[in-house]
């Protein structure tokens, strides 16, 4: 009796053991730290790096030049405008508008001629 009992012991030691250290070899993420390095953005603000692949966040307003690239690579774009403090806006054929920063001055009018070939001619205004 003694003897079986050691062996049930022995044996919920062993498969307890195993358990545990399956769940940190599949499930056991450790926890990822960043450099602590920023990006100043075009509105002079920063933004640092965030987990898990340590990118740098959004600057304020590059989602919304994202959503107007995209836009255009999608053919979406009826036209586009520009001012020289680089706010640049997209009206969409669905009636929609869309309104960013642009990071480099005319980098709207070089996505509308570039998205000719596909979208055809995209008029462009400008202040």
């Amino acid at each position: 009796m003694k003897k079986t009992l050691i062996i049930l012991i022995i044996l919920l030691v062993v498969l307890t053991g195993a358990w545990l250290g399956l769940r940190f070899l599949i499930g056991g993420e450790e926890p990822i730290a960043c450099t602590q390095d920023a990006k100043l953005c075009l509105d002079g603000s920063y933004v640092g790096r965030v987990g898990p692949d340590c990118e740098f966040t959004l600057c304020p307003g590059e989602s919304e030049w994202l959503a107007i690239k995209q836009a255009v690579a999608d053919c979406e774009v009826e036209s586009v405008w520009q001012t020289h403090a680089r706010t640049v806006g997209a009206k969409l054929k669905n009636g929609e508008e869309l309104a960013a920063i642009e990071p480099k001055l005319d980098d709207i009018v070089d996505l509308a001629i570039a998205a000719e070939p596909q979208c055809g001619e995209i008029p462009i205004g400008t202040e």
